[in-house]
């Protein structure tokens, strides 16, 4: 189990390395052919924190494992509001503008609704299909919209570290980082299937803990970036919209790839898990529209129970 846990360990390196490639590249690609700043930081660079997701969980619907799969979305968005949101609360509480809680929280709560409602059957691929549909019509209507200024600010931090390069490099660290993801993807969901097998707990436990925390750090990364910048509301709005594709595009894409099928521990804890939490976040979101420190120790403590219940 050792070999496999650095296995893991190497196939995480390379999705986040292989992931922050491909984006920049592509971010520098799109810019070429003349797209705009802000749809490319709406698009490229808001999905490439969800990028290991999306492809843990492409490469574990490949292999046929539902519960690596919908574990990994399920618990990423777990993990991002009650670890890394909830220990950014504890650094610093967060004051969040009505406009996050308005166009961000109510469409991840919408999203999750119909999430819960595809999963009691499992997730076809007509129903991946229609995540997927909704994933498009989310983009268009964001890029439609008038934005904030934070939001206009948060774009050019995300974009900033993007330069010109020769045509040349650009093609490099866009086939090598594509590559990179996918060769980690593949060795990470395989070694997070022998640690199952290993421990004797269902796959989705794996998915859900090990293969989301490591596939959650990039936003970790970015979370961190915002609180050290004084941009709290980025946090928020970067976690609710991580959220979101993780159900529409990740688990959408999966769908399409196999239809999935879901565990009881899915069902009958992780998926409930993920809309208490959400709930409780967007109820303190609307309360003052103030997140507080101890509202964050209240989520790193349920993020602990929801390990630790992984496993019992």
């Amino acid at each position: 189990m050792i070999w496999d846990i650095t296995i893991i360990a190497l196939g995480f390196f390379f999705l986040w390395k292989g992931s922050e490639y491909f984006v920049t590249a592509a971010a520098e690609i799109a810019r070429r052919i003349g797209v705009s700043d802000l749809v490319i930081g709406l698009t490229l660079v808001s999905a490439s924190t969800t990028l290991p997701e999306f492809m843990a969980s492409v490469m574990a619907s490949h292999l046929g494992s539902g519960g690596i799969c919908v574990g990994n979305a399920v618990g990423s968005n777990i993990t991002n509001i009650a670890l890394i949101l909830g220990i950014c609360m504890i650094l610093e509480g967060y004051r969040v503008e009505p406009v996050v809680l308005k166009r961000y929280g109510a469409v991840l709560l919408l999203v999750c609704c119909l999430f819960v409602v595809f999963c009691l059957g499992g997730v076809s691929r007509l129903e991946g299909g229609l995540l997927l549909t909704l994933f498009f019509v989310y983009l268009f209507v964001l890029s439609r919209e008038k934005h904030t200024r934070r939001e206009m600010v948060e774009v050019s931090i995300e974009l900033r570290d993007i330069h010109r390069e020769p045509v040349w490099k650009i093609l490099v660290k866009f086939v090598g980082g594509g590559a990179a993801i996918f060769i980690g993807a593949r060795y990470l969901v395989q070694s997070a299937l022998n640690i199952a097998a290993a421990l004797q707990v269902q796959e989705s436990a794996i998915g859900a803990t090990i293969v989301a925390l490591g596939t959650s750090l990039p936003e970790f990364a970015v979370a961190l970036r915002a609180l050290k910048e004084d941009f709290e509301e980025i946090s928020v709005g970067n976690i609710l919209g991580a959220n979101t594709f993780n159900i529409l595009w990740v688990v959408g894409v999966s769908a399409l790839v196999r239809p999935l099928a879901l565990d009881s521990n899915l069902l009958y804890f992780n998926i409930p898990m993920m809309m208490g939490v959400t709930l409780l976040l967007l109820g303190f979101m609307s309360r003052g529209y103030q997140l507080r420190r101890w509202q964050g120790m209240l989520f790193v403590g349920l993020y602990l129970l929801f390990v630790i219940t992984n496993f019992v």
